[in-house]
């Protein structure tokens, strides 16, 4: 567990809870002009639920991760990027001093992803 800042997220059902530990690298919009937070993937822990956790390849390269009970999707991770996709804005996630390395932008960018500046 991180000693840093960190924000929770759980799925409709509340059978599996992830933690988010540290900074966010940025804001984006997905394919469909959604608000997305991206994260490095390291800073992603199971908080409960392991067992009902479904890690599952999600077409583009990456994998999604959800729910085995309510089928909701928590986040996206792209391994290649080295980074975890949450759907929406966080509101603990107003520290933005990472950012996300040229290598990172240009493979989510690939996945069709757009990058926003920060706040």
């Amino acid at each position: 567990m991180s000693n840093g800042p960190y924000g929770q997220i759980a799925c409709r059902c509340g059978a599996v809870t992830l933690l988010v530990c540290g900074s966010p690298l940025g804001r984006g919009l997905d394919a469909g002009d959604e608000p997305v937070t991206f994260w490095p993937l390291e800073a992603i822990q199971v908080g409960g639920g392991a067992d009902e956790l479904d890690i599952s390849p999600d077409g583009r390269g990456g994998d999604a991760w959800g729910c085995r009970r309510c089928v909701e999707c928590l986040l996206y991770a792209h391994g290649e990027a080295g980074v975890a996709v949450l759907a929406g804005d966080l509101e603990d996630a107003d520290d933005l001093s990472m950012a996300p390395a040229s290598s990172q932008r240009r493979c989510l960018e690939g996945l069709g992803y757009r990058l926003v500046a920060g706040e």
